[in-house]
């Protein structure tokens, strides 16, 4: 399971960091070569400054005096290091991080600047170089001068340019990491937006009850509009199903009703002319007539189940009332004397405690709870009716104590047509399925949990009485 919002959101995300790194990487590459070129050409522009405002005026007295006495050019140190720092129309950044160097043909001193002091900085190659000078790396440009015969020297720190270099990629840099986390926060307000008509599909259907198989009617982006068009086709063949199945149920218990009341009816007629037989002829004959009578009544009984099921199937409505619960649990106890005789009843009730809900069908339900607590319990065992109330639901409890049901079987029990017992005779295992239809019609809920060391408690969990 994954998030279409997240990963939308995610690939997003990568696609701009992606972009970003490889664009500020480009950017970076090419601001290095730019530097490199800017500096190599300002050294090379100062060289051939230096040849023709100075070298040129050169006379043959002042070359000799520079060859006694070398010229030196102080610059004072202005204690500026980097770009961000200030500077002034006297005091330059940098200043003393550049050097010049003028030399004879032979190599002999003529003039210089104290950056880099009397140390020879050219190995007297024309072009570029580098050289360590003080634990300092120096980029060297040397030019001879073939009129003058003296070679010119610009030197350059290395750091010079580095410091720059790196104002351009933090400059690079800066933006897009202080625009990232906004992107992010837009895209993800986007995606919210964008998302949001799934969402609404989502809680739709979520809440949505089960017996409701109407289309799903309301405005879709038209990404959404063909899934809205399959999911309402489904629907339709769903309910097109449920119908089928429905009056496929109801028909079929309608049709067997006729030819098992002519069985029964037969049934019966043997058993007359059986009773005027040999006791011989009745011992032999008898125990067939018994297991058609028990058989018949036990078609009977799923026959009477299918129809209450297609019945409750068919509920579009309730008949909800305010009813007593006293009532209502002593009218089941009337319908069901006949069985309850056997066991030991406690029951507690609140007087005058109501609930909200279609009386027919809440006893129709708790006669099934009960009957199957009586058929599953011991003769002559304890069964407890107990009816609790909050500020939120009432809970209606029977609790025997019988064999109980595993975990398997209550996640089971309220499926149409399961039996805990399959090779036992009674019951068709429609039930429960019918009883938890009910409840949820309700918007309640059925529940099992076992006891120990044995028995079962079946709640049925209904919402707070409207008075």
């Amino acid at each position: 399971m994954f998030s279409l919002r997240l990963l939308l959101s995610l690939i997003m995300l990568v696609g701009i960091v992606l972009t970003v790194t490889f664009s500020s990487i480009l950017s970076t590459r090419d601001a290095m070569h730019e530097v490199e070129e800017l500096f190599d050409a300002q050294m090379v522009q100062t060289a051939k400054m230096l040849e023709q405002f100075y070298v040129e005026h050169l006379t043959e007295a002042q070359l000799a005096q520079l060859l006694q006495q070398p010229s030196l050019f102080h610059v004072a140190d202005s204690k500026i290091e980097t770009f961000a720092e200030q500077s002034n129309p006297v005091t330059l950044s940098y200043e003393h991080k550049l050097s010049f160097q003028l030399l004879s043909s032979s190599g002999q001193l003529l003039a210089y600047s104290d950056s880099t002091g009397e140390q020879q900085l050219t190995n007297f190659t024309q072009g570029y170089d580098i050289h360590r000078i003080d634990d300092e790396l120096w980029h060297v440009y040397s030019f001879f001068s073939s009129p003058h015969q003296v070679w010119i020297v610009t030197a350059q720190r290395d750091d010079v340019r580095q410091e720059l270099v790196s104002l351009i990629i933090s400059n690079t840099w800066r933006s897009p990491l202080m625009i990232t986390p906004i992107m992010v926060f837009f895209m993800l307000v986007l995606t919210y937006f964008l998302f949001k008509p799934v969402k609404l599909l989502e809680r739709h259907l979520a809440n949505r009850s089960a017996q409701d198989l109407t289309p799903i009617n309301f405005t879709l982006p038209t990404e959404l509009a063909s899934t809205q068009k399959a999911l309402n086709s489904y629907l339709l063949r769903i309910s097109e199903t449920m119908i089928r199945e429905r009056r496929f149920s109801a028909d079929a218990a309608h049709e067997l009703k006729t030819p098992l009341a002519i069985i029964k009816l037969h049934s019966d007629g043997l058993s007359d002319v059986l009773s005027s037989q040999t006791p011989e002829i009745q011992q032999t004959t008898l125990p067939y007539i018994e297991a058609i009578g028990e058989g018949v009544n036990r078609i009977s009984h799923t026959v009477e189940q299918l129809l209450l099921l297609s019945r409750v199937d068919a509920i579009e409505a309730l008949n909800k009332t305010d009813c007593k619960l006293q009532d209502v649990i002593e009218n089941v106890i009337n319908q069901l004397v006949h069985i309850i005789a056997d066991y030991e009843w406690y029951i507690v009730v609140p007087k005058d405690m109501t609930i909200n809900a279609d009386p027919f069908y809440i006893e129709l339900v708790l006669k099934n709870i009960i009957e199957n607590a009586c058929k599953y319990s011991p003769i002559e065992s304890l069964i407890t009716i107990t009816v609790t109330q909050d500020e939120q639901q009432t809970m209606i409890c029977v609790l025997d104590q019988g064999k109980g049901m595993s975990d398997e079987e209550i996640s089971l029990a309220k499926n149409r047509f399961y039996r805990v017992d399959e090779n036992a005779s009674h019951g068709a295992g429609l039930g429960l399925s019918i009883c938890q239809h009910i409840i949820s019609l309700h918007h309640g809920e059925l529940t099992f949990s076992k006891v120990e060391p044995h028995g079962l408690n079946v709640c049925i969990v209904l919402p707070h009485a409207q008075i």
